[in-house]
């Protein structure tokens, strides 16, 4: 039988099994869906802990003293109580959430314009492609600097997150593991939601109906003919976008594509298993034996939690969905 073995930095504290500070809970959370990373501590006997707000926290999770890392950020909010504390940690993209730019990039890619956001937002990257190349691409204060991230990923089809590094990602998803998950033996329960109508078809026009094209060399009394781009088909709901950056057609094409990519009828599903900590948001899985077998295939991980209670003991939570 493994033994749950958990190490966890605070500061200049580690708590590790069997040490004076006895852990009761540890919940860690990453999705592609919510801007930050999450961390929530509960520990009993917090007499000797050394913390306060902005301390850097990390947390790994594993079985019989070989942990891995699944959580990096630093102390957002501690609550003391009698006989316990909570603390709770957040990871550094939180940073762009409450940031905002003008900033205009001309002949630029969106991975650097991404690269230049993360530059100003004091961010560390993983990964970073390149996407689309754009004539000319405006940030505007109106929104915040993360939803320009998750705008530019969105135009191409890439996925943006931090990984349990807290170092950010900008990439096609590509996973290089594909965890092998069967029912009964590592999965626990799992929930299927029924597809919702999604989005049948993505048009995108471009910036000026008289480019035809050819982006800002074009002049304006040449034509008239639209820059558009298309991707699906003709079944359920139609979205029409205006895009001022797509000044050809094949960037308004390749932006179509991307949102579509993103938006169209997927199958989604949560299911928990035992405890894994190498699951990870930009994995897939491949679900194996379940009693109905249109419920097995492989699948696109977007959302982990891993859980870990002194008496429920450790299991994750995982998102998935069609990749």
């Amino acid at each position: 039988m493994l033994k749950i073995s958990y190490k966890i930095k605070i500061g200049s504290t580690t708590i590790t099994e069997g040490k004076e500070t006895t852990l009761l809970e540890v919940r860690t959370n990453s999705s592609l869906n919510i801007p930050a990373n999450s961390c929530y501590l509960t520990l009993a006997s917090p007499q000797n802990l050394k913390i306060s707000p902005d301390s850097p926290i990390s947390v790994e999770l594993g079985y019989d003293k070989k942990t891995t890392l699944v959580f990096t950020g630093k102390v957002s909010t501690i609550n003391w109580e009698i006989n316990q504390v909570r603390i709770e940690g957040i990871s550094s993209l939180e940073n762009l959430i409450i940031t905002h730019f003008n900033s205009l990039y001309e002949k630029s890619t969106a991975g650097d314009i991404v690269k230049d956001i993360l530059k100003q937002g004091k961010l560390k990257s993983e990964k970073v492609e390149n996407g689309i190349k754009f004539s000319s691409y405006a940030l505007g204060n109106t929104i915040s600097a993360y939803d320009h991230l998750q705008r530019l990923a969105q135009q191409c089809g890439f996925d943006t997150y931090a990984n349990t590094k807290d170092k950010i990602l900008f990439a096609k998803y590509k996973p290089s593991t594909t965890h092998e998950l069967t029912y009964g033996e590592d999965i626990l329960s799992l929930s299927l939601e029924k597809p919702s109508a999604g989005i049948g078809k993505v048009e995108i026009y471009g910036e000026s109906p008289a480019s035809q094209g050819q982006g800002e060399k074009a002049a304006s009394w040449l034509t008239k003919k639209e820059v558009k781009g298309t991707a699906g088909n003709n079944s359920g709901v139609t979205l029409r976008l205006v895009e001022p950056a797509a000044r050809t057609q094949a960037s308004a094409q390749k932006i179509a594509q991307g949102i579509y990519a993103n938006l169209h009828e997927k199958q989604r599903g949560k299911m928990k298993i035992i405890g894994n900590p190498q699951v990870k948001l930009g994995d897939g899985i491949k679900i194996t034996k379940m009693p109905i077998s249109q419920q097995n295939g492989t699948f696109k991980v977007t959302g982990v939690s891993q859980i870990l209670n002194y008496r429920r003991g450790f299991f994750t939570i995982i998102n998935w969905e069609e990749s």
